[in-house]
């Protein structure tokens, strides 16, 4: 077998022809100033009307394209790439340079949100200079897997009902191409080398890309496609389990209650933080948070902290490792997320969950904190507290865990912690370190029952069905993974149940 390993941004699986895009930009012809200016303006105004008119084909993605079009209206854009017209350029090279330079400022950001942000303008660059060449942006005619340099949104928007699957070389999981392809459940992954085969498949589960695969290969995935179309996005009936969602913003919570989830068991607040290049202000958090809690109504919504250090920075706020710290050093951001948190539990459904805790004491210091943070404002809120379980200091001393109303295994960082073994290499390795993982986690089973504490398991492990029936075998019910893995869920629940 043919085939490369691969970074999966939307998980799923896909075979079909392979469809190469490349933009490129046409040789000039004698430059005349005033024509150069016309031409961009031209451009701009024939880009804002394709965008407007893809708003009315696409009302879920309504706000994405509105950005475009403010972006696209700037008045400074304009004036900046006629200077560069005015100093003896094309209007293509002046667009290009103007937006290379908005470009390699959020290339220089610390934030990886802001960086994956490129994307959104290299979006629109690729549309000014398709309309300044007089191309149009390719609109596909038949279903293919996309192969590209990167993948533009409003490309994806455009051409979703034919993309069966997309490789780039370029992207982000936090990209919003990334979040548009896991919301129209096209699977999506990155690989650096170049393709030259036809027929390719994408295996998000073993993160990989098979080359011109033989026979047998195509017929196993095509039974494979028709099996797994048969089952819906839906949640089957799972008497005393939890089916629960990870998500990272109010956006892929409609998916949440489309597909039937008990609740939300991770909320990652820090994606929310990361959008912005300063801290949001307690009325923006508490719009934000109260929209969450409305949409799932009565559902149980689970908000973790903002999970800041290593790999996920702010512009605004440099750190180094996560962890209680990050809130004792910055007190006025978690005061303000707390409160805003606080306001919008309306229900009584908020749970808090505090990442990276190594010791019980910062446990209840956290907790602490929280109660009188909630007493200064007279709030009178019914709030759970909970540990995500991810350290290894946190596993030895579990027994000493016995105030917290929850815990939620985090088994991406806890495999890192324990055995040394990255990420983005934690499923292709799994078989390495089950075993011993189920063996430590029987121990925090037993301890929750004992002691009435709820137990979920939120890592990547969750949405491996290998994994996933070992962890209902130690006795553990509730699980937390984002909305396409609801399939997961419901194949292995009917195997046992």
């Amino acid at each position: 077998m043919n085939s490369t390993k691969v970074q999966v941004l939307s998980e799923g699986i896909a075979i079909g022809n392979l469809r190469k895009l490349i933009f490129s930009v046409p040789n000039q012809s004698k430059l005349v100033p005033n024509q150069e200016k016309e031409k961009l303006q031209q451009a701009i105004e024939k880009s804002i009307k394709e965008i407007e008119e893809l708003k009315t084909l696409d009302k879920e993605n309504e706000e994405y394209l509105a950005m475009q079009v403010l972006l696209l209206s700037d008045p400074v854009l304009l004036e900046k790439t006629n200077r560069e017209i005015e100093n003896g350029v094309s209007a293509i090279e002046g667009i290009t340079f103007v937006l290379g330079e908005y470009m390699n400022s959020l290339l220089d950001a610390t934030s990886d949100y802001l960086k994956e942000r490129v994307l959104d303008l290299s979006d629109i660059k690729a549309r000014i200079l398709s309309n300044l060449s007089g191309s149009h942006i390719e609109q596909f005619t038949k279903p293919c897997i996309l192969f590209a340099e990167e993948l533009h949104p409003s490309f994806l928007i455009q051409n979703r009902k034919k993309l069966l699957g997309v490789i780039t070389k370029k992207g982000g999981y936090s990209s919003h191409s990334a979040i548009l392809c896991r919301q129209f459940h096209i699977p999506y992954v990155l690989m650096n080398e170049d393709i030259s085969e036809s027929l390719v498949i994408i295996d998000s589960r073993k993160q990989q890309v098979i080359f011109n695969p033989n026979q047998q290969e195509i017929e196993h995935y095509t039974y494979l496609l028709e099996e797994l179309s048969k089952e819906t996005y839906f949640a089957v009936p799972h008497n005393n389990f939890q089916f629960l969602a990870n998500v990272s913003e109010n956006l892929e919570i409609k998916n949440v209650n489309q597909y039937g989830f008990d609740g939300i068991g991770l909320y990652r607040t820090e994606m929310i933080f990361m959008h912005n290049d300063r801290p949001l202000t307690l009325e923006e958090q508490c719009e934000i948070y109260s929209e969450a809690v409305e949409m799932m109504q009565n559902k149980k919504i689970c908000f973790r902290t903002f999970d800041i250090g290593d790999d996920k920075q702010l512009p605004y706020l440099k750190v180094h490792q996560k962890g209680v710290e990050n809130y004792i050093h910055n007190p006025i951001l978690f005061k303000t997320q707390i409160e805003a948190l606080l306001k919008a539990n309306h229900y009584n459904t908020v749970q808090i969950l505090f990442p990276m805790i190594y010791n019980v004491s910062e446990f209840e210091l956290l907790k602490k904190w929280v109660l009188q943070i909630q007493k200064e404002i007279k709030n009178t809120s019914f709030v759970q507290f909970g540990i995500m379980l991810e350290t290894k200091e946190a596993l030895e001393q579990i027994e000493t865990f016995t105030d917290v109303d929850f815990i939620s295994i985090g088994t991406n960082d806890l495999v890192v912690d324990i055995y040394h073994i990255h990420r983005d290499v934690q499923t292709e390795a799994v078989n390495e370190y089950l075993k011993d993982l189920l063996l430590q986690l029987k121990r925090v089973v037993d301890f929750c029952k004992q002691h009435q504490i709820t137990l979920s398991v939120c890592g990547e492990l969750a949405a491996i069905d290998s994994a996933l029936r070992e962890f209902i075998k130690i006795g553990i019910q509730n699980f937390s993974v984002a909305p396409p893995a609801i399939k997961v869920l419901n194949h292995v629940y009917k195997e046992f149940f």
